[in-house]
């Protein structure tokens, strides 16, 4: 599953290292004397929205994930434009990404009845650091900062790494004061193995929290006066990875052997189905249950999550499904124009 997309990666390295070589043997190449008249650097911090896509937001349902659990981002980066039209960009970026059966599958219920009754969420804040090529759309003939143009569109690719931790709410519990539902804290999943990684005759590997990215984006710079620029930029984050959600392309690990080897709360975390109530936001599960389950060919009489969710969605189900996980970031930033008294010498 992974090769297909590590060669993604390789394409992407060939590239900008031909591009690098073709750019330092041309006369007029990154360090030619008319190259360094267009160079120059800004620095930027910017923010947006961020929305992830894998088991809990079906690719198939694209369009849902665009306006449902939506999370935010905020970004600063570096950027140094090697000549008038084609830049380098070193870029941090914080995002939250979230997933939740109960919203994502409760947009249509019809079609994605299983995936309410599985029941699964969580959230995930990643750190992210990103190597990218910044090229403009079209020609930008002026010289350096004062030279470039008041709008233009731009294409960026590039490489980097991410560190994350997946973690979601436990079965929401009862306050006993109010008798009212009760929402339980942020636990990572990671520890809790909930694949049944590591369980005996249990072939499902551990993961890691840091993973490669690949940033594909599109975004539009606009000048503001001599000093500042504003961008809006939308990018896809590819991943060979399949764990952002905490959820792989796996059955469900035995209740028995979770709770002997990892504990209850393990075991409760890796199978959800039969909660009554959704985790994050302590809302009854029961209307729209009855209706997955009428979708799903099982009669409604008297069903709910806790005493009918094996029947409906039994352990030998799939708990994900074979899909690499991503996430689309958009990014609104402000950029500063630094000063360029400091020239790279030219190269002849």
């Amino acid at each position: 599953m992974l090769k297909p997309i590590s060669k993604y990666y390789n394409v992407v390295l060939v590239l900008m290292m031909l591009v690098s070589t073709n750019a330092l043997a041309q006369k007029n190449g990154l360090f030619s004397k008319k190259s360094v008249l267009n160079q120059y650097a800004t620095v930027g911090i910017g923010g947006g929205s961020s929305h992830y896509f894998g088991d809990l937001a079906p690719y198939s349902k694209f369009y849902y994930g665009i306006y449902t659990n939506v999370r935010w981002n905020g970004s600063i980066n570096y950027t140094r434009f090697l000549n008038a039209n084609a830049a380098a960009r070193v870029s941090y970026t914080y995002a939250r990404i979230y997933g939740d059966d109960y919203t994502f599958a409760s947009r249509n219920l019809e079609k994605m009845a299983a995936n309410y009754v599985r029941n699964l969420s969580f959230r995930n804040d990643l750190q992210e650091f990103t190597l990218s090529g910044i090229f403009n759309i079209l020609p930008q003939y002026g010289k350096g900062a004062k030279g470039r143009s008041n709008i233009m569109p731009y294409g960026a690719i590039g490489i980097g790494i991410f560190g994350h931790n997946p973690k979601a709410r436990g079965e929401v519990g009862f306050d006993p004061a109010t008798g009212l539902p009760a929402k339980a804290p942020w636990e990572a999943l990671k520890p809790l193995n909930t694949s049944g990684q590591g369980i005996p005759g249990s072939t499902v590997k551990t993961y890691s929290l840091v993973q490669p990215v690949m940033p594909i984006a599109l975004g539009l710079r606009v000048k503001i006066n001599s000093n500042f620029d504003f961008t809006a930029e939308a990018g896809l984050r590819l991943t060979p990875f399949d764990y952002l959600d905490d959820v792989g392309n796996t059955t469900y690990p035995s209740k028995s052997l979770m709770v002997s080897n990892y504990g209850t709360d393990a075991a409760g975390f890796s199978y959800r189905a039969g909660e009554d109530y959704t985790a994050n936001s302590g809302d009854l599960r029961l209307q729209n249950f009855i209706q997955a389950a009428s979708q799903l060919g099982f009669s409604t009489a008297g069903i709910a999550p806790s005493t009918n969710a094996e029947q409906i969605y039994p352990y030998s189900s799939k708990r994900g499904t074979k899909r690499i996980d991503s996430y689309i970031l958009t990014q609104f930033t402000l950029s500063y124009v630094l000063s360029n008294n400091i020239k790279c010498p030219v190269i002849k």
